[in-house]
């Protein structure tokens, strides 16, 4: 009779785990961002009318007496950003997510500036693939194929998305743009089996993102190139031009 007891008990304590395992839900997912080489690279709303030619001039990467000029005559801001996903459910089917896009807080008309970038190390900014998300356009995130090389030829966009087995993490650089000046945050809709909900993704310590409005973010990008400012076109679809002039984009005398 006491053996017979033990092995109840013994089989209700095995199948214990089993019954109560945390399965996924909308609550299963952890999603935050988080600053991308923010010490290493800089970006900066800089006006058109920016006074040019008193840009500090000299060395080979950006230098921090180049940097104190931008921050003086233009509005920096954080353009990439660290997203990291994580199912932490222990059973279960898959998260869906997908549609990242900007939810405003508020925004502003913005006076005419460019993107400048200031890279303090060499690296050439995003070393990593980024998704690009304009804030303030209604499109989701998406890889620009245009700008892969060739892995990315004859492909079209790709919307960011993920599924998310239990205990499956992912990460991925978000370049964030807009064309007003934006404050808000970045949602996603995440959906597990028959439930879904929009989702807020967590900054550090619930500050909103803050991007200056640019022209033309996916297709004039400024970097500063041996001293100096110099204007580069990125390859994409929408692209009207081909080349362009820093003298002529700041409307330099």
């Amino acid at each position: 009779m006491v053996v017979a007891v033990v092995t109840v008990i013994t089989s209700v304590v095995s199948i214990w785990p089993i019954i109560f395992k945390d399965e996924s839900s909308l609550q299963s997912l952890k999603i935050t961002m988080k600053p991308f080489r923010a010490a290493d690279v800089s970006h900066f709303g800089l006006p058109v009318s920016a006074p040019i030619e008193s840009f500090p001039k000299g060395g080979h990467l950006c230098s921090p007496e180049q940097e104190e000029w931008l921050n003086q005559h233009g509005v920096r801001f954080q353009r990439d950003y660290l997203v990291e996903l994580r199912n932490s459910a222990g059973g279960g089917g898959s998260l869906a997510v997908s549609h990242f896009r900007g939810a405003a807080r508020s925004t502003a008309p913005v006076n005419a500036a460019y993107t400048v970038e200031c890279d303090k190390t060499g690296d050439g900014g995003v070393v990593a693939e980024p998704a690009r998300l304009p804030l303030d356009s209604g499109e989701g995130a998406f890889f620009d194929k245009s700008v892969m090389g060739p892995a990315g030829t004859g492909q079209p966009n790709t919307p960011l998305a993920y599924n998310l087995r239990p205990g499956e993490t992912g990460q991925i650089v978000l370049t964030l743009s807009a064309l007003s000046n934006f404050n808000g945050d970045v949602t996603v809709d995440v959906a597990s089996g028959d439930e879904s909900s929009e989702v807020k993704v967590a900054q550090e310590q619930g500050a909103p993102i803050e991007v200056p409005g640019v022209l033309s973010p996916r297709t004039i990008l400024i970097k500063v190139e041996d001293g100096a400012l110099v204007c580069h076109v990125t390859p994409n679809s929408s692209a009207q031009i081909k080349s362009c002039n820093t003298q002529d984009v700041f409307n330099a005398n």
